[in-house]
């Protein structure tokens, strides 16, 4: 009985070192696999940021011509106003 034991042993610790190098490769590839995953999730993110920045780009635009627009209504109503004084003060 004592002369099986060691031969017992020495076959389970084999067994187990198959077991665990078969998990850990597995564990590699599925590592590997989640890493491409998350890359493609990180591309297909950026992808989508450059989309809704190249479709915000054009109301920027418009509102960029919308406030100049509106500035050069105020400076031509101050320069109707400063022609509307003088005109005024050559009248009076």
């Amino acid at each position: 009985m004592t002369e099986i034991l060691p031969y017992v042993l020495i076959g389970s610790i084999i067994i187990l070192t198959a077991v665990l190098t078969a998990v850990g490769i597995q564990l590699f590839l599925v590592l590997k696999t989640f890493r491409q995953t998350v890359d493609k999730l990180n591309s297909v993110a950026h992808q989508a940021e450059l989309r809704v920045a190249s479709l915000g780009q054009p109301l920027q635009n418009l509102a960029g011509i919308a406030a100049g627009v509106k500035t050069g209504i105020k400076v031509f109503e101050g320069f109707v106003g400063f022609l509307n004084r003088k005109k005024d003060s050559k009248e009076g």
